[in-house]
């Protein structure tokens, strides 16, 4: 049996390297499967219709939030002519215009359909005519990291983004290297970042950081602010930063404030508070999935973020409980729902 995977690999983001890591081991232990090939779907899928895959027994769309992309993708999932399932993704954008059409494509093609939150499964609902949508887990829970016992340790795992407070997503480099002058310089009436100076200050009084980045991809030294990767903006707040994510440096902590999905879905894997800012849709998700909608700060109220620190360390059992049902759920839920739609 020959099966491609497509989703949004080899650029150095923890998060999706960690899903490419889970499903070529979970697919190896089945058995019966001879080659395993990866691929970005972009790439591929930009081209539009294709015969090049129809030698595959099985094409897998997943994971991550691939149902975002302003690009035509769904020719190239019309042109599949082998089975399809999808499996482990997010819905992260509203569905109109060619994302509209991707998960139409998605959904008339897949004979199995696993998203990783009840949010998503939700926003596919009007389109999802045969009820295949099932919320299951991310797919990292196939292979999740070991617990690590929990310690009353003054240590907090941190990572943060450059955010803001307008959505820039789609502005040209020039413009963001604009914008960021324009912010240096203090000009008013320009869509500023959230400053997250502050509160960095005000924990590192009390706690030792740890600053953790996960997605390190390779960039030009000239890349507007808006645009770089965790490791150059970690840099811009700590002296030391790893070059690259190393899952073992959040066993000595006991929390992890991060504005990166996997960074929340590693703490729960790994037993630690996860903590995070009501910025993006697939973290706020995550964090409802498990129960924790209490340790989702405002982002208009990021001043408050010592308190929430201090509020989910002083929960950590109640916290953790929830925490250790989930993470037991997401691994049994995961890999029976993908056994399922393989077989």
């Amino acid at each position: 049996m020959k099966v491609a995977v497509f989703g949004w690999y080899g650029h150095d983001n923890a998060g999706d390297e960690r899903i490419k890591y889970s499903l070529d081991y979970f697919l190896k232990t089945l058995g019966g499967i001879d080659v395993i090939n990866f691929y970005d779907l972009h790439n591929h899928a930009i081209q539009g219709k294709t015969r090049k895959f129809d030698h595959y027994d099985l094409v897998i769309i997943g994971g991550g939030g691939l149902i975002l992309s302003q690009h035509n993708y769904h020719d190239f999932i019309m042109g599949i002519k082998t089975k399809i399932i999808t499996a482990g993704v997010s819905v992260e954008t509203a569905l109109i215009g060619n994302p509209k059409k991707f998960a139409e494509a998605l959904l008339e093609k897949s004979s199995a359909f696993l998203v990783r939150d009840q949010a998503s499964k939700e926003k596919l609902a009007p389109l999802d005519k045969s009820n295949k949508v099932i919320v299951s887990s991310d797919l990292t829970f196939l292979t999740p990291f070991e617990t690590v016992p929990y310690k009353l340790s003054n240590k907090i795992a941190v990572n943060f983004l450059a955010k803001s407070k307008l959505n820039l997503a789609n502005f040209p480099s020039f413009i963001l290297r604009s914008i960021e002058v324009a912010n240096h310089l203090g000009i008013k009436n320009i869509p500023p970042i959230y400053s997250f100076k502050p509160i960095i200050n005000v924990l590192k009084n009390k706690y030792s950081l740890v600053p953790i980045p996960l997605y390190c991809a390779k960039q030009s030294a000239d890349i507007p602010y808006y645009q770089m990767n965790d490791v150059a903006i970690l840099k811009t707040h700590f002296n030391q930063v790893a070059s690259m994510f190393d899952d073992s440096l959040m066993d000595t902590c006991n929390l992890f404030l991060s504005m990166r999905l996997h960074g929340l879905i590693f703490a729960i894997q790994k037993g630690l508070l996860p903590l995070t800012f009501s910025i993006y849709p697939k973290q706020i998700n995550i964090m409802k999935e498990v129960g924790l909608d209490s340790s989702i700060i405002n982002i208009r109220d990021i001043n408050e973020t010592p308190q929430f620190v201090e509020n989910s360390l002083n929960n950590s059992e109640i916290n953790r409980q929830k925490i250790i049902s989930y993470r037991e759920k997401a691994i049994t839920k995961i890999k029976n729902d993908l056994l399922q739609a393989i077989n």
